[in-house]
C-alpha cells in the first residue's frame, strides 16, 4: 500500500523530526542496531518516504533533477527553534547565538 501524500506543512514537521532522529542516532551505538545498519543512514532512510528528498528525471533536457526543498524547510525548523531556545536560555537576542554558532563554526573548522 503507498504512503498518503503529505501536505507539504507536514512534509516539513516530518523532515524536522527525522534530522533530530539522525542527530540522536550519531550518539547510538553501532553494536546495538539489528544487522549492523548504521544509525543515522536509519534514521535519514525515512526522508525519502516521506517524500522530503526526491529525485525526478525531467523528460525536456532529459537531466535528473535532485529537489531538497522539504529537507532544507525542515532544517531550518530544527535551527530556529533551537536559536530560539538557546537565545530564551543565555537572555540574548538571536543575533547573537547566531554569530557564536558561526564562530564555533569556524573554530571547528581550523
Amino acid at each position: 500500500m503507498d504512503e498518503p501524500v503529505l501536505d507539504p506543512e507536514e512534509r516539513l514537521r516530518r523532515a524536522g523530526h527525522v534530522i533530530l532522529d539522525g542527530v540522536v542516532a550519531a550518539e547510538a551505538d553501532p553494536d546495538l542496531v539489528p544487522c549492523g545498519t548504521n544509525p543515522v543512514e536509519l534514521a535519514f532512510g525515512h526522508l525519502l518516504e516521506i517524500g522530503a528528498v526526491e529525485l525526478m528525471m525531467d523528460d525536456e533536457s532529459e537531466e535528473l533533477e535532485l529537489d531538497i526543498s522539504p529537507l532544507m524547510g525542515g532544517v531550518m525548523l530544527v535551527v530556529r527553534r533551537l536559536v530560539a531556545e538557546l537565545a530564551a536560555r543565555d537572555g540574548v537576542d538571536p543575533e547573537t547565538v547566531v554569530m557564536s554558532v558561526r564562530a564555533a563554526i569556524d573554530q571547528a573548522a581550523g
